[in-house]
């Protein structure tokens, strides 16, 4: 499984719009996609930073998302006014859900 990392320097009012956009934008695009396996959402308490992580099957998926994924999240960022600091790949080590 492998993870891409957004990170949104973000101001309260910027991040309830950001997150009007991947809750209803970005999430039906990713979920339509291949391979794809989840999202996770985290926001600081001061809503000023805000990270997204995106979840995807295999290698071969995540690079197929790699581009409209990046567009998506730099248009969601400009749309807001907020600012992307980051966008980094990872490969999932470990994971674990409980209900």
């Amino acid at each position: 499984m492998f993870a891409r990392l957004h990170t949104i320097e973000t101001t309260p009012g910027q991040y309830d719009e950001g997150l009007r956009i991947v809750r209803d934008e970005l999430l039906p695009w990713a979920r339509e996609s291949t391979g794809f396996r989840g999202l996770i959402g985290l926001v600081d308490g001061e809503r000023t930073k805000a990270l997204v992580l995106t979840l995807w099957a295999d290698g071969t998926t995540f690079d197929q998302s790699a581009e409209a994924g990046d567009r998506l999240s730099a248009l969601a960022a400009e749309a807001t006014g907020a600012t992307r600091r980051a966008l980094e790949s990872f490969e999932v080590s470990l994971i674990e859900l409980v209900d």
